[in-house]
């Protein structure tokens, strides 16, 4: 019989007023106050995240039916893959970013990363234990909802598209940048009083350090982004993949993208996904 996969990874960071929850490698976030009383999720990748996130928000004293609304950091299905089963049971308001509108529209081409450069992460992918149960179930989605080489997929019109510099309803607080490089819709949100970075796919984090995303469709437009955060004032961050970092100088202590981490051995990390590492502990930093 096949062993079962590892638990989902709560972790609570009472300190800013979020809850990380991880399956593998895939990190969904609930913002229990996004500024005006009303908690967020961001990047609900699966719609088995969907009752941890109940539960996150039940630990808070809400329920899922009071969510503000949705926000996703980009359109690939592992960041929106749970947003269909949401919005049917709670109708909550979704927020994409403004680039999959183009894509949809054909005003903007399809540049989903190749497999080689999804290879460029595989130290991340070796940093917390495998869970190949939600890879699975996040390929089931992408009939439904996201893009990639095909096309985009939207069965619903989103409450609104992401523009750069936008504070949305119920999150007040928090700042959309646009970051394009991982891909073009690749967005990050910021929170300038706890200094937190939720950054998507343009920021990973390796080794207890942020990294900026290697695997990415334009170089230069990576490299854009890069000088754009570590501008930022940042204490933690959120990645969409990879352990939650802190430190007072996050941004500055990141890796480059076009940076190796320590042991950068594709092949070492490869063998540690592929064997059943589940109870080892995961490496980095984390709060708690």
């Amino acid at each position: 019989m096949p062993r079962p996969g590892p638990p989902p990874v709560i972790t609570h960071l009472p300190e800013i007023g979020v809850t990380v929850i991880s399956k593998w490698l895939y990190n969904c976030y609930v913002i229990h106050d996004g500024g005006d009383g009303r908690p967020f999720v961001v990047d609900l990748g699966m719609p088995s995240q969907l009752a941890l996130v109940a539960d996150a928000l039940r630990a808070h004293g809400a329920d899922a039916s009071e969510l503000g609304g949705a926000v996703a950091t980009h359109g690939h299905a592992d960041h929106v893959g749970g947003l269909p089963t949401l919005r049917h049971a709670h109708g909550t308001a979704v927020h994409l970013p403004r680039a999959m509108a183009e894509m949809r529209d054909g005003t903007r081409a399809l540049r989903p990363p190749g497999p080689r450069a999804v290879a460029e992460i595989l130290p991340v992918m070796a940093s917390q234990p495998r869970d190949l149960a939600a890879t699975k179930e996040i390929a089931g989605t992408m009939r439904e909802i996201g893009w990639d080489a095909k096309g985009v997929r939207l069965p619903f019109e989103p409450d609104s598209w992401l523009a750069d510099g936008d504070r949305l309803p119920g999150l007040p607080e928090w700042e959309v940048l646009n970051t394009p490089g991982h891909s073009d819709d690749s967005t990050c949100l910021y929170h300038a009083p706890t200094r937190t970075l939720l950054s998507g796919d343009a920021v990973l984090s390796v080794e207890g350090k942020g990294w900026f995303n290697p695997e990415h469709v334009d170089g230069r437009l990576s490299a854009q982004t890069e000088v754009r955060l570590r501008q930022l004032d940042v204490e933690h961050l959120l990645p969409g993949h990879g352990l939650a970092v802190r430190g007072p100088d996050v941004m500055g202590t990141a890796l480059g993208f076009a940076e190796k981490p320590r042991d950068p051995s594709k092949l070492k990390a490869l063998y540690r996904v592929l064997t059943d590492h589940a109870g080892r502990q995961a490496r980095g930093v984390t709060a708690g």
